[in-house]
């Protein structure tokens, strides 16, 4: 399960890396998701949770009524499912307005990627909260 677990870390980080570049005119359009399967999903392992995370970032705005059931998530013992929450909010975009708090303390985080995708996630879903520049003497 180790190889398994490093190829959420690697794909997550990727993801952190998309969301860094924004959404251009070329992507596809968000993705229709069963957001009440990915829901329960969310209930799951570590590994159901990166999976669902991942179909409902998918769906971007398509997934908001998932917004209340991934917030707690920005505070998982794993931070895969950290960094994957918050790519999955900031994909849902301004209907996850009510995540900015937890996003905000996640810039506390001591893993650097989570730090990356909370503050990439509030630049897409308030800019006003997300801070000017990217935090300095993040441990990666």
């Amino acid at each position: 399960m180790d190889s398994h677990r490093a190829l959420l870390a690697v794909a997550s980080g990727l993801l952190v890396g998309l969301a860094a570049g924004g959404c251009g005119e070329g992507e596809p359009a968000p993705k229709k998701v069963d957001v009440s399967a990915q829901v329960a999903a969310l209930k799951g392992d570590n590994d159901a949770k990166a999976a669902a995370l991942s179909e409902l970032a998918a769906g971007g705005p398509n997934a908001a009524g998932a917004v209340k059931e991934i917030i707690p998530l920005l505070k998982s013992d794993d931070p895969v499912v950290r960094r994957l929450a918050a790519y999955a909010l900031g994909q849902i975009g301004v209907p996850a307005k009510e995540a900015v708090p937890g996003l905000t303390a996640m810039l506390q985080d001591p893993d650097g990627n989570a730090v990356t995708a909370a503050i990439n996630a509030l630049r897409a879903i308030d800019p006003s909260k997300a801070p000017a520049e990217n935090i300095p003497n993040v441990t990666q």
